[in-house]
């Protein structure tokens, strides 16, 4: 079963737009635009992991490929090859479809297609390379029209956290981070651990808000770390962002990604109304990714984020342009040069014109004409 949706023309409209304004910030801070393929070997994505097999939109004529679940993996691939002798950082940007495959029940799949825009920040020699990352995240938002009311948040986490919270419990490693993830407290109840580690990770789950005040409850319960310290640090400079962008930050210790795809900080970029949540951008660090396809390289960082066109089409406001849109109309055949000449005038003058190509001489069918062509006005041509 596929998920296909005929787009509206409005909606179609509202993409271009989007994306135009997207890559327009994208380009002020440096970032070069590049088109991964649409097609990856499976091969890659199960040799990192980033996805389970059975989630991928395989090709039909041949097992071996698939449609790409995500655009990360083929432009870290890309860098390690193509733009192999390219200056680090590189600073890419892209815009493109996605495939998901979910598997529904009696053993049916649903597949979607998901347009997509982000960038990719590779190889920066920099302590908290996230900063300028979501910097650009904030600032391409901040570019969009969105509704009133929309209340963004920066949700974060990093698996370092996770790792921090389950360096203690080797027997019990996957089962616990799996409840924590799912926010399952039955089955935290039922794995045999310390009562008193228990009730720690029981907290732990209803264990967000403010990241500095969440910090220091982390620290005193596992003491003072490199990773609470980094993420300090990160964490006071992110805030002063955030605040210029109005965006609220938000620290969830358990908060994990989807995809195997991330080793370090992961975030969600949410818009909640009061009635409906909504993610507009994933992103995170894979620092794992860039060792994958290029182990000799000296800085091996690499970090980015994916925001969901078709989540936050739903949440701009409806743009009322102050363009003309002319209806030409000639009476007689001879005029159609002219009339072809009229709309290029038009044109220049940044005017949308739409050139009726059979004569009328009917001013009611002149009228239903533009009507139909959703035109304000009328210019008859003599």
């Amino acid at each position: 079963m596929t998920d296909i949706k005929e787009i509206k023309l409005v909606d179609v409209k509202n993409n271009s737009n989007i994306i135009n304004n997207l890559n327009s910030i994208y380009k002020l801070w440096g970032y070069e635009e590049v088109s991964p393929s649409f097609i990856n070997t499976v091969e890659t994505i199960k040799g990192r992991g980033v996805i389970d097999e059975n989630q991928v939109v395989g090709i039909v004529s041949n097992s071996s490929l698939c449609l790409r679940p995500e655009m990360t993996t083929s432009i870290v691939k890309l860098s390690s090859t193509r733009l192999i002798n390219k200056k680090r950082p590189i600073r890419l940007f892209t815009n493109g479809t996605v495939f998901d495959k979910k598997q529904n029940y009696k053993n049916s799949f649903n597949l979607q297609e998901k347009l997509q825009s982000g960038i990719e920040l590779i190889g920066y020699d920099t302590k908290c390379p996230e900063i300028e990352v979501i910097n650009i995240l904030f600032d391409a938002i901040d570019n969009i029209n969105l509704k009133d009311g929309c209340n963004l948040c920066l949700l974060v986490s990093t698996t370092k956290i996770m790792d921090l919270i389950l360096n203690k419990y080797n027997n019990n490693f996957e089962q616990i981070k799996k409840s924590l993830v799912n926010f399952d407290q039955d089955n935290l109840s039922k794995i045999e651990i310390d009562e008193d580690d228990k009730y720690i990770l029981k907290d732990l789950l209803f264990t967000r808000g403010e990241p500095i005040a969440i910090l220091k409850k982390l620290k005193t319960i596992y003491g003072t770390s490199k990773t609470l310290d980094d993420l300090n640090f990160l964490f006071e400079t992110l805030s002063k962002i955030s605040n210029k962008y109005g965006v609220k930050l938000q620290l969830d210790p358990t908060f994990q990604p989807h995809l195997n795809l991330y080793e370090g900080i992961v975030f969600q970029l949410i818009a909640d109304d009061g009635k409906d949540k909504s993610v507009i951008a994933k992103g995170g660090r894979y620092d794992e990714l860039v060792r994958f396809f290029s182990p000799n390289e000296k800085i091996l960082n690499g970090i980015g984020f994916t925001i969901s066109i078709d989540n936050l089409r739903n949440l701009i406001r409806e743009e009322k342009t102050d363009k003309k849109k002319i209806l030409l109309i000639f009476k007689d055949s001879y005029l159609l040069e002219k009339a072809m000449n009229e709309q290029k005038e038009q044109h220049k003058r940044g005017n949308i014109a739409v050139l009726h190509l059979n004569p009328c001489d009917d001013l009611a069918k002149a009228n239903q004409i533009m009507k139909e062509n959703n035109c304000s006005e009328i210019s008859w041509v003599k």
